[in-house]
């Protein structure tokens, strides 16, 4: 079985601040960030929309390993 390539075409973001809420929970003051990753298909017949919220850590994260994945990139391509 091949998995087809998809290739990045937009990236939309928002960022949000949750100053308040009904509940009692300890969300106050939390940041998150909305992402829509856009990709097609390299043939260019599929476009697809990935929707991600995360929190900044895990943003944090996830640009730390993109970062690494470049640069291994880099190296070896």
């Amino acid at each position: 079985m091949t998995t087809p390539s998809q290739q990045l075409v937009d990236f939309d973001w928002k960022f949000a601040i949750n100053v308040a809420n009904s509940k009692t929970d300890d969300n106050n003051g939390a940041a998150r960030l909305y992402l829509k990753l856009t990709t097609m298909s390299n043939n260019g017949t599929n476009r697809t929309d990935i929707p991600l919220s995360v929190t900044l850590e895990q943003f944090y994260a996830l640009v730390h390993q993109l970062e690494k994945a470049k640069l291994e990139m880099d190296v070896y391509g």
